[in-house]
């Protein structure tokens, strides 16, 4: 891993960056790319979203004015890290709108119903 690379990843640690266990990065492998100049640039795979109907254990939840995404993995997975598996169980790429409309139901995976699929697609 390239110094500038390592120094991201590792500031990054606790913030729910790809060092942390939590992060929906975690363990993606790191890829190169050589510019035509011939340096080498580092960069994280790209994860693919994996398919919603993977979760075959869901809560439903009506959202309620104030909610936040990772308030609510917080109290319903123990982690707000975890925020991007209650996207990933709606098909939703931007977290903000599945709390934008009060009443909406959205599902919550339950953490012990998690694939291990689920990070890297």
């Amino acid at each position: 891993m390239d110094n500038a690379i390592k120094s991201m990843v590792l500031g990054a640690a606790g913030t729910g960056g790809p060092t942390n266990p939590s992060s929906r990065y975690y363990g993606a492998p790191i890829e190169y790319f050589t510019r035509p100049d011939g340096v080498q640039v580092a960069y994280l795979a790209r994860r693919i979203l994996p398919r919603p109907d993977i979760y075959t254990s869901l809560q439903n939840y009506a959202v309620v004015d104030g909610d936040r995404l990772d308030n609510l993995a917080s109290k319903h997975l123990g982690d707000p890290l975890l925020y991007w598996t209650i996207c990933d169980a709606n098909g939703a790429t931007d977290p903000d709108e599945l709390t934008a409309q009060v009443g909406r139901t959205i599902q919550f995976p339950l953490a012990s119903g998690i694939p291990s699929g689920a990070r890297h697609g």
